[in-house]
C-alpha cells in the first residue's frame, strides 16, 4: 500500500510541469479563451437544442431561456418545467455554462489588465502604430524634464501635434513618468541594439525617427547613434531621420549612414529638434546662434526716432551689417519682427550678422540713420 500511494504521489508532483506554472504567473492565452468560449457556445447550442425538445419552446425563445439561465439573470419569464428540461439546466447551465461564462469573463479581465501593465512597462510590440515619431534613446541627466519639454514642444507644432510618439529606450522599465503617458506617448523597453529591438518599435513604419545622444557629455555616445543609423539603413527605412553627434567631425559620417539632419544635443532647447523636423535647415541657422564663430546675434546701441523697421532692415542690409530681428525700445522691452511699415523707437538694435559682418562700428550705423 505504501509503495503504491508513494508511485501515485510522485505522479501527482511529476504533472505539475513547467505549463502547470506558467499559468500561475501569466494570463491564459489566446487559444486558452477561444477553447473556453468554443466550450460555452457548444453547452448553450446543447441545451438551447434541449429546450426546444423537453419544452416545446421555440428556438429564439429557448436560447432566451438558456442565456438568462447562464449570466444568473433568471427573468423568470420563461422556465424549464419538464423533469429532463430541469435536468438538461442542472447539467449543462449550472454545472458546467455558468462556471464556463465565470471563467471567460475572468481570463478576460485578467488579459486586458496584464496588457494594460504589459503597455505601460514598454513590454508590448505596438503593431497598429504607423506614421509616428519614434524617438531613440533617452538622455542621461534631467530626463524626465527634458523629455517632457521636448513632447510639449512637438504638442505645440501644428504639423506634428496629432503625431504618435514612440521611445525605444531602456531606461522606464517601470512605465514611463505620468505626465508623458498623460500625453498620449508610448514606449518599448529595449536597448536600441538589441536585435530586433527597432523591428518591434515600428521603425519601419514611422514618419519621424530620432536619434537622440544617450550622454551629451561623452563623445562616446556617437558610437551608439551610429550603430542605430547603420541598422535602420539595414532596414531600409523612409522615415526622415534626425540624429545628434556630440562630436562635430561626426556629422558627415552620420548623413553617410542615413542620417537626413545632424544636430548638437543641445538639452537646454528642444526647439531646435523640433525645428529640424518640420523645416529642415532652420537647425543648422539656430545651432549657429549658440556659437561666435558663422552666423550669430549681437546688439549694436543706436539710438532711433519714428522710423519705418522696414527702412532700418533695408538700410542694415544695403550697408553690410547684417539682418535686423528686432530691436529695444524706450521702456527696455525687447520687441521682434515688427510689422515692415511699423514706426519704432529704438535705443538699440538685435541684428543676426556673419563673422565678417561682425566689424561694423555702432557710430557708422548710427550714422546710417541720420
Amino acid at each position: 500500500m505504501h509503495v503504491i500511494m508513494s508511485s501515485l504521489w510522485l505522479a501527482f508532483k511529476k504533472s505539475k510541469n513547467r505549463t502547470h506554472f506558467r499559468k500561475q504567473v501569466m494570463v491564459h492565452s489566446a487559444q486558452d479563451m477561444k477553447a473556453r468560449f468554443l466550450l460555452f457556445a457548444f453547452v448553450i447550442l446543447v441545451h438551447s437544442a434541449a429546450m426546444v425538445l423537453f419544452e416545446d419552446l421555440g428556438w429564439w425563445q429557448a436560447f432566451w431561456l438558456t442565456m438568462t439561465s447562464a449570466s444568473t439573470t433568471g427573468y423568470g419569464d420563461i422556465s424549464a418545467a419538464t423533469v429532463w428540461g430541469q435536468t438538461a439546466t442542472i447539467v449543462l447551465i449550472y454545472g458546467i455554462g455558468i462556471a464556463l461564462l465565470a471563467q471567460i469573463a475572468s481570463d478576460y479581465i485578467e488579459t486586458r489588465i496584464q496588457k494594460k501593465e504589459m503597455g505601460i512597462k514598454g513590454q508590448l510590440e505596438w503593431e497598429h502604430m504607423k506614421d509616428h515619431l519614434l524617438i531613440i534613446n533617452t538622455p542621461k541627466y534631467y530626463t524626465e524634464s527634458y523629455l517632457n519639454r521636448l513632447v510639449q514642444q512637438i504638442s505645440l507644432t501644428p504639423d506634428l501635434e496629432q503625431t504618435p510618439i514612440q521611445f525605444l529606450t531602456p531606461h522606464f522599465p517601470d512605465g514611463l513618468p505620468t505626465d508623458l503617458r498623460r500625453s498620449g506617448v508610448v514606449h518599448h523597453t529595449a536597448e536600441p541594439t538589441q536585435a530586433g529591438a527597432l523591428e518591434r518599435s515600428g521603425a519601419d513604419k514611422a514618419k519621424y525617427i530620432v536619434i537622440l545622444s544617450p550622454d551629451s557629455q561623452d563623445p562616446m555616445s556617437d558610437s551608439l547613434v551610429f550603430d542605430s543609423l547603420y541598422r535602420l539603413k539595414e532596414m531600409a527605412v523612409d522615415a526622415y531621420i534626425v540624429a545628434e553627434a556630440v562630436n562635430d567631425d561626426n556629422r558627415l559620417r552620420f548623413r553617410n549612414v542615413g542620417a537626413n539632419a545632424v544636430i548638437r544635443p543641445v538639452r537646454a532647447y528642444p526647439e531646435i529638434l523640433v525645428r529640424a523636423l518640420i523645416a529642415p535647415g532652420t537647425e543648422q541657422v539656430l545651432e549657429n546662434l549658440f556659437h561666435h564663430q558663422g552666423g550669430h546675434i549681437t546688439r549694436f546701441v543706436v539710438s532711433l526716432q519714428e522710423i519705418r523697421w522696414s527702412e532700418v532692415v533695408v538700410a542694415l542690409i544695403e550697408a553690410g551689417v547684417g539682418t535686423a530681428l528686432g530691436y529695444e525700445d524706450d521702456a527696455g522691452n525687447i520687441v521682434t519682427h515688427p510689422m515692415p511699415q511699423q514706426s519704432i523707437n529704438a535705443i538699440s538694435l538685435i541684428v543676426l550678422v556673419g563673422e565678417e559682418q561682425d566689424k561694423a562700428q555702432e557710430k557708422d550705423i548710427q550714422a546710417l540713420f541720420k
